[in-house]
């Protein structure tokens, strides 16, 4: 009895199959996942590359949401126009001397996993707005 045992390799039918499923559900999520995560680190390089301009510092509420929306609409993201900007994007004045004011984004983004489950990102990130005059 022993040695059937030891002759015994591989896995069965129903394994592999068990295998398979699980698989193609993680290629599934991930392939549903990516524009939402795609979306979020170009949304942060914009908001970067904002934050570090020179004349950030000196920028009204609406300059930064104009510079903001020029820097976003090289990629081809299109939740951002005109109209939404001031729904989404922010300039958070600093409560203590000495600290940098801070450029906050925020809005939530959904993607179809299948049928009627929804994947949900809530995007709600400030990076500190950097410049010679930074914090005054």
């Amino acid at each position: 009895m022993m040695k059937s045992l030891t002759k015994q390799q591989g896995i069965t039918i129903w394994g592999l199959i068990f295998v398979l499923a699980f698989i193609a559900l993680v290629v599934l999520f991930s392939l549903r996942a990516y524009p939402l995560y795609y979306e979020k680190m170009q949304v942060v390089a914009s908001m970067n590359t904002v934050a570090s301009r020179p004349d950030a510092t000196q920028m009204s509420v609406n300059e930064l949401r104009k510079a903001f929306y020029s820097s976003i609409q090289i990629t081809n993201i299109t939740r951002f126009n005109d109209r939404n900007l001031k729904d989404h994007v922010f300039l958070v004045k600093s409560k203590e001397r000495g600290e940098p004011n801070q450029l906050e984004v925020k809005y939530t983004s959904t993607n179809k996993l299948f049928d009627d489950l929804q994947l949900l990102m809530e995007f709600d990130q400030s990076v500190p707005i950097r410049g010679p005059n930074a914090g005054k």
